[in-house]
């Protein structure tokens, strides 16, 4: 009999978010390694196409026949389905998992406490459901995979009696091997990227560009955005900003939902990139960034201390608009490379899986 191992897949219905390239690069390394064993990916919609590579001969997609809301799914439909298809083990990849605990071994990603830590930044019905749910979770959980220092800090620090089922699983990065396309970038462009909403700051970072243009009124450089629609202010208010010719004209650019491609050609010719949120639990787009040698500006939060260099980097107070505006006059000068280079080999993504694979296949 083959092993049978359900996997919460919702995050590949979304197309590319942090979580959707952290489990879809894992499972791109697990799942041809383990032609013995039954990936079940559940869903309550289906997967988006840019993720239809992972769906080979062992795995099957359990989908459900109606758009159901993700929490009454994860409580009341999951446990079902789980049941029904004789999985083994669980792997919960969205920091929830039933509130009632399951009777199998279960396991759960975590990427930060923003409703502790950073709750204004969150929708109120998210900041609820991760308030209400978050402890049952960290107590059903088996193993908790932190995805960096700093969040398994602010478990221990919530829950100090859950501190030793925690486990840092650092993200890795690779080359994305994608066929050429055709792009229409600015020639010096500053780029970011992320959702537009409260957490991501991009408005902040907008005004502190348009700042900087009015101050250099014969500066070139462009700020280039990338990402999708999200809510809040920034999901609303920025994304009608971002389309007015006024902005436009000053520079600036909004790309929604980049093929993947098109995101990978945008680090590869920015002349630096920026990151400004308010709260991350990891920074994945720092490590892209690196790894196509470019200099990081971002937040001066915990963890991007475990990710960027001091050397070659600058943090930034991230709601201090004048100095994210002085950032961009210190970027605009002559092109730096990054010193020392970025220790790609370690940030793997099989690095990353091995320790996955150690807890599920135990």
């Amino acid at each position: 009999m083959k092993q049978k191992i359900g996997i919460d897949a919702r995050p590949l219905a979304y197309g590319i978010t942090g979580n959707s390239r952290y489990l879809a690069e894992v499972l791109r390394v697990i799942l041809p390694k383990h032609k013995n064993k039954e990936f079940f990916l559940y869903t309550n919609k289906p997967i988006h196409p840019v993720f239809h590579d992972l769906l080979i001969s062992n795995t099957k997609v359990v989908l459900e026949p109606k758009n159901i809301p993700g929490p009454i799914y994860l409580n009341f439909i999951l446990p079902r389905r789980l049941k029904q298809d004789g999985v083994e083990v669980f792997w919960g990849t969205i920091q929830m998992l039933p509130f009632k605990k399951l009777p199998i071994p279960s396991y759960v990603n975590y990427h930060d406490l923003n409703f502790i830590s950073a709750p204004e930044t969150m929708a109120k019905w998210n900041y609820w459901q991760h308030k209400l749910l978050s402890p049952v979770t960290l107590k059903n959980a088996d193993k908790i995979f932190c995805l960096s220092k700093n969040t398994k800090v602010e478990i221990a620090t919530f829950r100090p009696e859950y501190e030793k089922k925690c486990l840092v699983v650092y993200p890795g990065v690779s080359k994305q091997k994608t066929a050429k396309v055709k792009t229409n970038f600015p020639k010096d462009f500053f780029l970011t990227v992320g959702t537009l909403e409260p957490r991501k700051n991009i408005n902040r970072l907008v005004d502190a560009f348009l700042d900087f243009k009015t101050k250099h009124p014969k500066d070139k450089h462009s700020l280039l955005i990338m990402g999708r629609r999200g809510w809040g202010e920034e999901g609303e208010f920025l994304y009608q900003k971002l389309k007015d010719s006024k902005i436009q004209s000053k520079g600036i650019q909004f790309l929604e939902n980049p093929e993947e491609a098109t995101l990978a050609e945008a680090f590869k010719q920015c002349k630096a990139f920026f990151f400004p949120s308010l709260h991350e639990g990891f920074g994945l787009p720092l490590l892209e960034a690196m790894l196509d040698d470019k200099r990081c500006v971002a937040s001066d939060i915990p963890v991007f201390k475990e990710i960027l260099s001091d050397k070659c980097d600058l943090y930034v107070p991230p709601k201090e608009t004048k100095l994210w505006t002085q950032s961009f006059e210190l970027m605009s000068g002559p092109k730096k490379f990054r010193s020392p280079k970025f220790p790609a080999k370690q940030w793997t993504w099989e690095e990353t899986a091995k320790k996955i694979e150690e807890v599920l296949f135990q």
